[in-house]
């Protein structure tokens, strides 16, 4: 009896495990691609532009693309549909937040300067 409870046991755990990565492969597939945004809070040369999201396995990587200008999405984590992430902007640390929901998302960019709130949509 122990036996099998112990194997059952590391079944569930095993199953559990499983259906958490499916899961997370899942949501990143959602919001890979190209996202235009629109931060019109923003000074204008920051105001409108482009986050790239992609996998590379089972991490999700990033950038942002204003006008050819391309900074790196750095700390990406994604949980329930929502994006935290963050980059530097002229040596200035910005932390994002971002929530998707179908073909757009949108949320808040903290800055040195006060909080900037961005919305966008999937590019086509």
């Amino acid at each position: 009896m122990k036996n099998f409870l112990l194997k059952s046991g590391i079944a569930l755990v095993f199953l559990v495990a499983v259906m958490a990565n499916v899961q997370a492969t899942t949501s990143n597939a959602k919001i890979t691609g190209t996202w235009n945004y629109s931060a019109p809070e923003a000074p204008y040369e920051y105001s409108k532009g482009q986050i790239i999201l992609n996998e590379n396995g089972d991490k999700l990587e990033g950038k942002v693309n204003i006008d050819g200008y391309e900074m790196k999405l750095n700390n990406i984590k994604l949980e329930d549909d929502v994006l935290t992430c963050s980059l530097y902007v002229e040596g200035e640390y910005v932390s994002v937040k971002l929530t998707f929901k179908k073909n757009k998302f949108e949320g808040t960019a903290n800055t040195p300067e006060g909080t900037i709130t961005v919305t966008g949509e999937k590019a086509k």
